[in-house]
């Protein structure tokens, strides 16, 4: 089986460098220079491998299929560039166990279709502007399903469960509204939305946040209720009353300072940027539950680790970048010597 993952990806990082060639596998590797004929010739289960550049999806996604980029980080993918999708993209309700690497969706990702959801989807290593929006928006009446939906170590804009249940956000780094969540998870995402009219939460009940980072300020807006917070960090005042809501929590650290949390932010914590680094400020302090002043921000997690995306045992993976082999770097002789051109090219693959 390794065999089988690998050949397709190292024949697109070799012929993908002259030409955008999109790989489909399916036991043997079919390939094609349109994305829309390689999804269309691609059959349930299949496994897409995609170059670098801009692509375009011309109609909704009616299949299960295996998406795979080459990153979005510019220090992964300087030699061919980011896999990007230049339109908001349509996945029905058959696309149940879809899974995605590598991949910046420029302008979001719809899931489900009316009265059939997109249940089992995994989205790791991505990077998706605009919204996510999880259901079809027209069944937000119809109950709490379950979405068994996956989200790890992307970066996210505003999303949207429609009150989907059994959705697991982890290690993200977010920058817009989640909306419309019940019953999910939240555990070491670093939350940087400065949406003052929205709020950080919007219509979110019985839902867990632990080992997060809420680098603003803002809090809740519309139906919120009954959701925990635990060892979280929060740059000003704890973003619920103890007292008299009905939200709980625990090891909460307050007050730590939106200029202060992170090691260094060069353009500003609003929005997201490369240059930017999400690590927590060692230097950092802020208020426990006692009341005390002057804690150290670092170690907080329930795990023991820091909260935000560089804590677990597996911290966020700089690059992000996907399982399949993709170019580092490409070197291209001037000339022929003896009738042949010198050609160097470095493949790198994720560790895990």
């Amino acid at each position: 089986m390794k065999k089988l993952y690998f050949l397709p990806l190292l024949f697109l990082a070799f012929t993908g460098f002259a030409q955008k060639q999109i790989v489909v596998q399916n036991g043997t590797a079919q390939t094609f220079s349109d994305l829309n004929a390689a999804i269309a010739a691609a059959t349930a289960g299949d496994t897409l491998y995609i170059p670098g550049g801009g692509f375009s999806v011309s109609a909704p996604v009616d299949k299960t299929l295996h998406w795979r980029g080459v990153g979005h980080y510019p220090d992964s993918t300087i030699a061919t560039g980011h896999t990007q999708i230049t339109n908001t993209v349509t996945f029905t309700g058959n696309c149940d166990n879809s899974t995605f690497e590598g991949i910046y969706f420029q302008y979001g990702a719809n899931f489900g279709s009316t009265g059939n959801d997109a249940t089992g989807i995994r989205i790791k290593y991505c990077r998706l502007d605009g919204s996510l929006n999880m259901r079809n928006n027209t069944d937000i009446s119809g109950g709490n399903p379950d979405l068994n939906f996956k989200i790890t170590e992307s970066v996210i804009t505003h999303i949207n469960a429609y009150l989907g249940t059994n959705v697991r956000m982890e290690q993200n780094l977010i920058f817009g509204t989640l909306y419309n969540f019940y019953r999910c998870y939240f555990s070491h995402n670093s939350i940087n939305t400065y949406v003052s009219y929205n709020r950080l939460i919007v219509n979110c009940q019985y839902c867990q946040f632990a080992n997060n980072v809420f680098a603003q300020s803002y809090g809740f807006h519309g139906d919120t209720y009954n959701c925990n917070f635990k060892n979280n960090l929060f740059a000003n005042n704890l973003i619920y009353d103890p007292a008299t809501s009905t939200f709980t929590g625990s090891g909460n650290i307050t007050n730590v300072g939106a200029d202060n949390i992170y090691t260094s932010i060069e353009l500003g914590i609003r929005y997201f940027d490369y240059k930017n680094d999400y690590h927590l400020n060692p230097a950092a302090t802020g208020t426990d539950e006692g009341g005390n002043t002057g804690v150290s921000i670092l170690g907080k997690a329930t795990d023991g680790t820091d909260a935000g995306i560089y804590g677990t045992s597996l911290p966020y993976k700089e690059g992000a970048v996907p399982y399949a082999p993709h170019i580092r770097s490409a070197e291209v002789g001037d000339e022929a010597t003896n009738g042949e051109l010198g050609v160097k090219i470095t493949v790198a693959a994720q560790e895990r």
